[in-house]
């Protein structure tokens, strides 16, 4: 058991580091000489999405979502539910406005794709183990649960950012339900992913990470300098040293 919560962290927080370097080091000392945020409640608010993301996992699993007929139904409801914790947690007046906030709720996002993540791949780990006969096609399941992750980290970090944005321009709301479209067709895909196998399974893996990997890169590379810039603009202030988009 030890072994498997030590590979289900591993698996679950791996793609959520890195993508985080990959985004944040564009954005803080030493790339640029004032950070555009505050480490301490970036993750401040990393680690209150871990809790969100265990919290929400373990509520999709002891209410046995994913194995009900309506899976899919009830996982769009689930999208909305980890949308709107995201924003009860960002929409307090010390974050309204602030072009930072922008990245406190990736921070978010990221922790609760963390959190989700890794129960997921725990719970995966624990039933190849409790296969009949001890026989596992390890490659599959190591597929299985790193493809989950990785789509989790790029789906959640990209709404978090969308809710971060709605906190910046006074539009919870609005921007919640801009993030609300991918994360249902994700949580979409999961639910079929969940009952499937053989072929099927990696293709609905693929379409997972396909679609988190391209909202994510709008999100957060062709997107986010030009949102740091409106948003600044409405506080009047201005920076030069915002990255170019890609």
């Amino acid at each position: 058991m030890d072994w498997t919560f030590g590979i289900a962290l591993l698996v679950g927080f791996a793609p959520v580091f890195i993508a985080m370097d990959l985004v944040m080091r564009n954005y803080t000392y030493p790339r640029v000489e004032n950070p555009f945020f505050k480490d301490s409640t970036f993750f401040g608010l990393f680690t209150v999405g871990i809790f969100e993301g265990v919290f929400i996992y373990f509520g999709i699993r002891l209410l046995n979502i994913l194995e009900s007929p309506l899976a899919i139904i009830y996982m769009i409801a689930v999208a909305l539910v980890q949308l709107m914790a995201m924003v009860v947690v960002m929409n307090l007046k010390r974050f309204r406005g602030k072009s930072d906030s922008i990245f406190y709720g990736y921070g978010l996002g990221l922790g609760m794709a963390g959190g989700l993540a890794s129960g997921f791949a725990y719970s995966i780990c624990m039933l190849g183990e409790s296969v009949e006969g001890g026989i596992v096609d390890i490659p599959a399941v190591a597929i299985y649960i790193i493809c989950l992750s990785v789509g989790l980290t790029l789906i959640l970090g990209s709404c978090g950012t969308n809710v971060g944005e709605g906190i910046a321009r006074h539009l919870p709301m609005q921007f919640m339900l801009q993030g609300a479209i991918p994360l249902a067709a994700f949580n979409m895909l999961l639910a079929g992913l969940w009952t499937s196998e053989g072929f099927m399974m990696y293709v609905l893996l693929i379409a997972m990470v396909l679609l988190g990997a391209f909202y994510f890169h709008k999100c957060l590379f062709r997107n986010l300098p030009a949102i740091i810039r409106e948003v600044l603009k409405m506080n009047g202030q201005k920076r030069d040293d915002i990255p170019e988009s890609k």
